[in-house]
């Protein structure tokens, strides 16, 4: 063989040699990435469930305290709630926390801490900060069902006249977001440094101004309108007793006197005044007896001269236990005086600065909260006509609440977070809005 044929198959097998290596090299390589991508996927599928694991114990926590109710605390769901906040699941754990303008909580956030923006007068809106005349009747054509403006406010016609136009819902608003469509609403009003929405304080969110959002790095979450409003809160739902409520509409004057330990004569009179009061808060303003014109002679044939009115466990009774009629859709939800912060009352017009010092004087000092409205009465600025003008506006319940579980991988420290909207007016309760990241 010639030196010439020799140098040529020496290249050819060297070359062979090369590209085997590198092909071999490339197979490798791929062989890792996908064995490591698949470690990554099943890290986050752990991780996934386990955050998933965390919104089930929430549900049964919250589930367990509507069965059971705990007539003596306010804040028993809460702690409930709280003791159900941690836990592990094959190789992964979850936390569900919230936080607050005092720091971190355990356990899901209540949406009735917070005011309804669906339900907030327009002398509410004006307190908010950054808010002005013209949102403030901005947000209130989104909301209603007509097409005419409010003074300062936008309807279809401004929205279609826009570059890309669309459409106010003109009907209550179904998250906080949705804010953020009406003019002259800017995402950093709703948002603040809580830019996802996760009611968490994230890291980049307490950097300063090393990525976005702008913040300021002190530790505390400052989420602007969404820490102090809400869209998804919902009033109504079930009795303080975990049972359905009673229709005062159509209940049976027996089913009455059982269920609010009233004699068989006030029984009637509720079923009358049920005929044509217009909301629950006229029995809180007016007296049984007033309710019933005086001579007039109830359904069943008796006189109300012997009426007698209801003592204040019976009115709370009522206010608990029942309802007239079952409003469709369901109404926004009111604001939790249990739960909320101490600045969102300072938000709410109708109720006055003295008012609001003497109910937060007296909430602070009951362990166990208000137990229904008409503990309200106890405050000293807070008479029936009051506390009547406010019942559309306040309760001492909660029905809808968000977690945030986070879900960890314990070997790779991959990390899911769930954010999820649960509904307790029902049994079985509702998951209504789930988002994962």
């Amino acid at each position: 063989m010639s030196t010439h044929r020799r140098a040529v198959t020496t290249f050819i097998v060297l070359w062979t040699i090369a590209v085997s290596a590198v092909i071999l090299a490339a197979l490798q390589s791929a062989a890792w990435r996908g064995a490591a991508a698949g470690r990554e996927a099943v890290a986050r599928s752990r991780a996934k469930w386990a955050a998933r694991a965390g919104v089930e114990a929430q549900i049964a926590a919250l589930t367990f305290s509507t069965i059971n109710p705990d007539p003596n605390s306010a804040f028993a769901v809460r702690d409930e709630l709280a003791r159900a906040a941690s836990g592990s699941l094959g190789g992964a754990t979850f936390t569900v926390a919230h936080d607050t303008r005092t720091g971190r909580v355990e356990g899901a956030a209540d949406a009735h801490a917070k005011l309804n923006i669906n339900i907030l007068s327009r002398d509410s809106m004006l307190l908010l900060p950054y808010m002005d005349e013209t949102i403030a009747d901005s947000i209130l054509d989104w909301i209603d069902g007509d097409d005419e403006p409010n003074d300062l406010g936008a309807e279809l016609g401004q929205y279609l006249s826009l570059k890309h136009g669309y459409m106010p819902r003109n009907a209550p608003l179904r998250s906080l977001g949705e804010l953020e469509l009406v003019l002259g609403v800017r995402p950093e009003y709703v948002r603040g440094e809580d830019w996802n929405q996760n009611n968490l304080l994230d890291p980049n969110e307490d950097d300063g101004n090393l990525t976005w959002p702008p913040d300021n790095p002190d530790g505390k979450l400052d989420g602007e309108w969404s820490r102090l409003l809400t869209a998804v809160s919902e009033d109504g739902g079930l009795a303080a007793s975990g049972l359905a409520r009673l229709d005062l509409t159509l209940a049976e004057v027996e089913e009455i006197q059982k269920r609010l330990q009233v004699d068989a004569q006030q029984a009637q009179a509720i079923a009358d005044a049920a005929l044509t009061v217009t909301s629950m808060a006229d029995f809180i303003r007016t007296p049984l007896r007033d309710l019933v014109p005086q001579g007039a002679t109830l359904l069943s044939g008796r006189r109300t001269s012997t009426l007698q009115n209801l003592t204040n466990d019976q009115l709370a009774l009522l206010l608990d236990e029942t309802t007239l009629g079952d409003p469709i859709p369901p109404r926004s939800g009111k604001l939790n005086i249990n739960t909320c912060d101490d600045e969102v009352i300072e938000y709410l017009a109708e109720i006055s600065p003295g008012v609001a010092d003497a109910l937060i004087l007296e909430r602070n000092a009951r362990a166990g909260g208000f137990s229904n409205l008409i503990d309200l009465l106890n405050v000293p600025a807070i008479t029936n006509e009051v506390l009547a003008s406010l019942y559309d506006l306040i309760d001492v319940r909660s029905n809808v609440y968000v977690v945030t579980s986070r879900g960890r991988d314990e070997g790779t420290g991959v990390e899911v977070e769930i954010v999820a909207t649960i509904d307790r007016s029902t049994l079985p309760i509702v998951v209504r809005e789930i988002v994962i990241r």
